[in-house]
């Protein structure tokens, strides 16, 4: 049976990028009897790794080990059905001389089973509930030498969640039942195996993983009048606005680093900020995207003209209506990639401007309004999960293909027409570009300095060598 969980207040958040378990208004969790809903995309592999301290008997006491957990989540679910978390395992390694205090006094070989048992905790919004799963050790043989790697393998209950929006899955200390396995002819055991309750060190990420609950589509009288008449569609039966839930983005720290192919140079940009960010999700078709937008505070670029002229120049990123706007628009779909991970496409449109150029050493008056002649199309894709409140995204123009950038116009000064110079300089395809995406968590103390990790933009200082950080990661 689904594990059913009482409700508690009820707040309706939507986030996504990393799927959902849903039902419309009730409980966190609920009954899961409802018939299976159309196909989902397929389950993702989640992990998590904690450390724990377990208080074995003495004269062995209180041990550190490290816990690992293994499950399929659902990548999104409809409201109406139940979770299924599958394949669920835990894996841990026992110290030696702990695993050889389970076995008779002065044994060296023999086998140890038991069992572990631990809570999987839910989380949506400002509820949360806890799921016992009970585990099985296989009998496993304690090695020649070395830790005994014990692995326990069960079925987690099915979890039916009755509210949309994000649910996330933590795991918790574990309580280890082990025994050695005794032999064919001994007698029963007469008293139980101890139990050992580990708790979970302080200060380290415990999620598993993430589901996105999308509401059930049922079907309403009007669409049942119109395939009753046919399909005629009748004069009043126009369609509904979309169904949308909207939540707030946190803080996000936004970096670029553009290659333009002819100059060979790469022009990093300083940090800035998403302004106006929102996550919103379309629950009648289950699409999710990011919004916001940002602005690029101008940056002086080093490169070679035709590759042998050294040539410095500002270049800035500016909306395509930059005369009456600042701010670069940003607009993200959410989706899993292949490999099950949270990721963004997004298209960015922009104009660069240049000023401030010196060609050897010599200033060249560019004018005041020296831009390409239109707009610069940037398609990026790659790893990023809005969800994750520290987290890095990296998406970048490889998929695509790279980017064109266009010629420019208005370029020159005193009767100079410069355009021509700028677009065998630089212009053409083949460039690539690179958005890297910092979750922040926000800091209210006067001095920076007093902040913790990921509470504020990275410095402008060393920003090209986070991004180069960022970009030796694999994808």
């Amino acid at each position: 049976m689904p594990r059913r969980v009482r409700p508690r207040s009820v707040t309706v958040t939507a986030l996504a990028a990393a799927g959902l378990l849903s039902a419309a208004n009730g409980a966190l969790t609920g009954v899961g009897s409802a018939a299976p809903g159309p196909a989902v995309p397929p389950d993702t592999q989640a992990n998590a790794s904690v450390s724990v301290h377990c208080p074995f008997a003495d004269p062995l006491g209180p041990r550190a080990l490290t816990v690992e957990t293994t499950a399929t989540l659902p990548a999104q679910a409809k409201t109406g059905t139940s979770a299924t978390i599958g394949a669920f395992s835990v894996k841990l390694s026992l110290p030696r001389d702990v695993a050889l205090s389970f076995l008779p006094a002065g044994a060296t070989t023999g086998s140890l089973r038991g069992t572990v048992q631990l809570d999987l905790a839910v989380h949506q919004n400002d509820r949360s509930d806890k799921v016992p799963v009970s585990l099985v050790v296989a009998t496993t043989p304690l090695p020649e030498t070395g830790d005994v790697v014990l692995t326990a393998t069960g079925t987690v209950p099915e979890i039916a969640i009755n509210t949309v929006g994000p649910v996330t899955f933590d795991v918790t200390a574990p309580a280890l039942t082990l025994e050695a396995v005794p032999a064919a002819d001994a007698p029963p055991a007469t008293t139980a195996p101890p139990k050992v309750a580990c708790t979970l060190d302080d200060g380290q990420k415990t999620t598993l993983g993430k589901v996105l609950v999308l509401p059930k589509e049922t079907p309403g009288t009007k669409r049942k009048q119109s395939a009753a008449l046919g399909g005629v569609k009748a004069m009043d039966e126009e369609p509904p606005p979309p169904n949308m839930y909207i939540q707030p983005m946190g803080l996000v720290s936004v970096i670029t680093q553009s290659t333009v192919k002819k100059l060979g140079a790469t022009v990093v940009s300083t940090p800035s900020l998403v302004l106006n960010g929102y996550i919103n999700v379309n629950v009648d078709t289950g699409d999710v995207w990011i919004t916001g937008a940002t602005a690029f505070a101008p940056v002086t670029a080093t490169f070679l003209g035709f590759g042998f002229v050294p040539a410095t120049a500002t270049v800035e990123f500016l909306p395509v209506d930059y005369q009456n706007s600042k701010l670069v628009a940003v607009k993200g779909d959410l989706y899993f990639s292949e490999a099950g991970v949270p990721s963004m496409r997004a298209t960015v449109e922009a104009k660069a401007r240049m000023s401030h150029a010196e060609i050897n050493g010599v200033p060249l008056d560019l004018g005041p309004d020296c831009v390409t002649k239109t707009a610069i199309t940037l398609k990026v894709s790659g790893p990023y999960d809005p969800l994750d409140p520290t987290g890095e995204g990296r998406v970048d123009t490889t998929e695509a293909g790279g980017f064109t950038l266009p010629g420019f116009t208005g370029c020159g000064a005193a009767g100079q027409d410069l355009n021509p110079l700028l677009e065998g300089m630089s212009s053409g395809d083949g460039n690539q570009a690179v958005v890297y995406l910092y979750n922040l968590a926000g800091c209210t103390e006067p001095d920076p300095a007093n902040c913790g990790p990921h509470t504020n933009p990275p410095g402008s200082g060393p920003s090209a060598a986070m991004a180069k950080k960022a970009a030796t990661k694999p994808r």
